[in-house]
C-alpha cells in the first residue's frame, strides 16, 4: 500500500484527488465478491484504493494527464467505474473503463471512425 499512498499524496498536493473521497481499501473475498471485485483484484492484496472524484471534467482530463505522465514510473493501474468512480493502484500500468476493457477508459483516445 505504501507505494500506492504516495501517488495518492502526488493527486491530492496536484489538487486532482481528496483523500477523504476514498471509497474501497483492502477487501477480504467475501466483500470483494459482493462489490463485484475480480478475483484478481488489487483490493484482495491492500494495494488498491477506490475514490470519488469531485464531477468536474477538468478533473478527469488532469489525471489522464498525470497517468500518461508518470503511471508508466509509478506502475499506475487506473480504472474508471464511472466518469467520477475511479480506482487507484500500483500493480502494473494499465487503464480500464466501465467494462474494464483498455478501450472504453476514459485515458485512451478513441479509435477513430473507419472512412466510408
Amino acid at each position: 500500500m505504501p507505494p500506492t499512498l504516495r501517488v495518492v499524496a502526488r493527486l491530492r498536493d496536484a489538487g486532482i484527488l481528496d483523500p477523504a473521497l476514498a471509497r474501497s481499501v483492502y477487501r477480504d473475498e467475501a466483500v470483494n465478491r459482493c462489490a463485484g471485485g475480480s478475483a484478481r483484484s488489487k483490493h484482495r492484496e491492500n494495494r488498491a484504493i477506490d475514490f470519488d472524484l469531485a464531477s468536474n471534467p477538468q478533473n478527469v482530463e488532469r489525471l489522464c494527464a498525470f497517468w500518461r505522465e508518470h503511471g508508466p514510473a509509478l506502475d499506475l493501474g487506473l480504472g474508471f467505474y464511472t466518469p467520477t468512480a475511479i480506482h487507484l493502484d500500483t500493480a502494473g500500468f494499465r487503464t480500464w473503463g466501465s467494462d474494464h476493457r483498455r478501450g472504453t477508459s476514459l485515458c485512451v483516445d478513441p479509435a477513430p471512425a473507419a472512412k466510408r
